[in-house]
């Protein structure tokens, strides 16, 4: 996958990459012989949002930010989980029915690499800088609302 910013270490990688993520051979990149079980995760642009139809999401990222918080947030899984663990995010356009993340864990037994995954995208949502500008079909593109990254707004 053709990310523009990465970080990784012997048990993660993450990244940011222009448009849509590729889904295709994400489980290649926690392969581990000691593991039995991979779970994914691709979180796709769907044709609707609050009774309104979407056409595409437009994804606003921080780079240096964002990158440093996936990190993080990959670190922090890897010490809950005895997991390989890889997360992508989108940057810029993604159409319907394309991937805006891709998160693949593998792991010794599923329960860990399922946990694993389900507790990245909980995460992600919550700490990483990234903000989505939804598109219909002839309305005005729509800020999200996301969550507050501030500890006193939780």
């Amino acid at each position: 996958m053709d990310l523009f910013s990465k970080i990784t270490n012997d048990r993660w990688t993450c990244g940011l990459t222009d448009g849509a993520c590729q889904t295709a051979g994400i489980d290649s990149l926690v392969e581990d012989p000691a593991h039995g079980a991979v779970a994914q995760f691709f979180g796709v642009v769907r044709n609707h949002n609050d009774g309104l139809i979407a056409t595409a999401v437009d994804y606003d990222v921080h780079p240096g930010l964002a990158t440093k918080a996936l990190a993080q947030l990959c670190s922090d899984i890897c010490t809950g989980y005895p997991v390989r663990l890889v997360i992508i995010h989108s940057r810029g356009l993604v159409r319907v029915g394309e991937a805006s993340v891709v998160i693949a864990a593998s792991s010794a037994h599923r329960k860990d690499a399922l946990g694993a995954v389900s507790d990245a995208i909980d995460q992600l949502k919550i700490r990483v800088p990234i903000w989505k500008k939804e598109l219909g079909l002839s309305e005005e593109p729509r800020w999200l609302d996301g969550h507050s990254l501030r500890e006193d707004k939780k």
